[in-house]
């Protein structure tokens, strides 16, 4: 073998090592979801929550991620026994691992307190998202050298997508089998415990960092003797390194906005999973096979998205934004569905029935089959409303806030989720109030009410996809301020390595 074959080995060998630390971590994210149908039933029954409490409960046990730019503040300026990175990946997926058996183990010994496992769900959300910022860190560092950040986040959001699929299923199948007393709840999550094992193991065998000497810059603030009086000039001058980072990563600032009034919209979503449940006769295995399915058509989605990108690129990244703003308008009349009785005029539109010989599944209703139809339908052409974004950042980042710069852009978008579930909550608790009895009466009785229902929760959830309109409204005019601070710069954007 000449240099230059054992050049090229080595560079692919040290490729294969970067995909297997920017993906495992994604793939383990996703495994996470084995959770999310349990923890909806675990709310809803065993801790008992109403509709609020339960819809604030599920938002808040995600806090940990908000807390992302802490993390790639930590993992960019302070180096762990000698790492900046390694460091940092394998402890915190460790201790994803310690605090997923905690939470089994205290639903082993019956303690069913709410604020314990807020506690301890959070806490495990929050190492996931520390692992989360140090893998986009190395992403976005490796990815520029390479040329290949669109293709490394279209890799990662596909390893996410084959995870959450896969794990969505198997968590209903959990809770399918919890209903009928065959497993318990605490097995769900030692199960969840396992996979950030194999995230520890990547990183100690993959991660190929130099060690960092002892910073006595850093440690001589905060750790001296002098104690405060040397750590006060370095609190003040936060806020001006804070504008100064605003000033210097201006395109950043613009897709946080873009993506907060995307993302953004009072939402209701366990509400409306508790109104499901009730209502429309959905359990536990229902979910885990529309959610799964929901994966599947990520998977398919990413996929779509790359060959077209490929394919078609005189399509530029805002094309795609547009449609995506279109696609959601034309979406909302299907919006109502689920809460129209079966005589409804609508349903002649869209009912219709299949011989049981050809039926997969004969026991499920329309309201079922319409949410898993309508949900995929719509799913698999949204994806690029997210990964666009995060691609433009991956471009625009200055390297040396690579942690904590694609963290500010993902944390909010997780942050987003977060508030929205609570200011939903908050909303739904009002409008459900004596006091708003004449708002739900003026829309009752209004051509905007279309299921003609005098169900209170049916009328606050059906108002719910109003607001969501008039939000994703609001995004437009940032598509097109980001379309101009691009074109300002002279930066160009690669959607996919084929552009390079």
């Amino acid at each position: 073998m000449n240099s230059s074959q054992r050049t090229a080995a080595r560079n692919s060998r040290r490729l294969s090592h970067l995909r297997w630390t920017i993906g495992t971590p994604y793939f383990v994210q996703g495994t996470k979801n084995l959770t999310e149908i349990p923890i909806l039933f675990f709310i809803k029954f065993q801790i008992g929550m109403d509709d609020a409490g339960g819809q604030l409960f599920d938002a808040l046990r995600s806090i940990g991620w908000m807390m992302k730019p802490v993390w790639g503040y930590i993992s960019d300026r302070f180096a762990l026994l000698g790492y900046h990175r390694k460091s940092w990946y394998v402890l915190m997926a460790c201790l994803a691992v310690v605090f997923w058996f905690i939470a089994a183990i205290f639903y082993y010994l019956g303690i069913t307190i709410p604020l314990l496992y807020f506690i301890i769900f959070n806490l495990a959300f929050a190492t996931y998202a520390f692992v989360d910022v140090v893998t986009d860190a190395i992403m976005v560092t490796e990815g520029r050298r390479l040329n290949r950040v669109g293709s490394f986040v279209n890799f990662q959001w596909f390893i996410l997508s084959v995870a959450n699929a896969g794990a969505l299923l198997l968590g209903g199948w959990l809770q399918h089998n919890i209903e009928g007393g065959v497993v318990e709840p605490w097995v769900v999550f030692a199960l969840a415990g396992i996979p950030p094992l194999f995230t520890a193991l990547v990183g100690i065998r993959y991660i190929s960092e130099k060690k960092q000497l002892k910073s006595r810059k850093h440690t001589s603030k905060l750790t001296s003797a002098a104690g405060f009086n040397r750590a006060w000039p370095y609190i003040k001058s936060v806020p001006g390194r804070l504008n100064r980072f605003r000033k210097n990563n201006h395109t950043l600032w613009l897709l946080m906005l873009f993506i907060f009034f995307w993302k953004f919209s009072p939402s209701v979503g366990y509400i409306e999973r508790s109104y499901l449940i009730d209502a429309r006769g959905f359990t536990g295995q229902i979910f885990g096979i529309i959610l799964s399915i929901g994966g599947i058509t990520f998977i398919a989605s990413i996929l779509s998205y790359g060959w077209m990108v490929r394919t078609f690129r005189r399509i530029q990244w805002h094309h795609y934004l547009y449609a995506m703003v279109a696609l959601a308008i034309l979406h909302f009349p299907l919006s109502f569905f689920l809460y129209l009785e079966p005589d409804h005029p609508w349903w002649r539109f869209f009912y219709f029935t299949l011989p049981d010989a050809f039926n997969p599944l004969p026991d499920w209703n329309r309201y079922q089959w319409f949410r898993l139809i309508n949900g995929t339908i719509f799913s698999f052409a949204m994806i690029p409303a997210f990964l666009i974004p995060l691609t433009i950042n991956g471009h625009t980042v200055k390297v040396s806030h690579a942690a904590i710069g694609y963290a500010f852009l993902t944390a909010l978008a997780n942050t987003t989720n977060i508030v929205e579930d609570v200011v939903g909550a908050g909303l739904f608790k009002l409008f459900s109030s004596p006091s708003f009895d004449w708002l739900r009466n003026a829309f009752q009785g209004s051509m905007f009410e279309i299921a003609n229902s005098i169900d209170t929760r049916t009328l606050i959830l059906e108002m719910f996809i109003f607001i969501s309109l008039f939000f994703t409204l609001l995004t437009l005019p940032f598509i097109e301020l980001l379309k101009r601070d691009l074109s300002k710069q002279g930066i160009k954007i690669s959607l996919s390595k084929a552009d390079n």
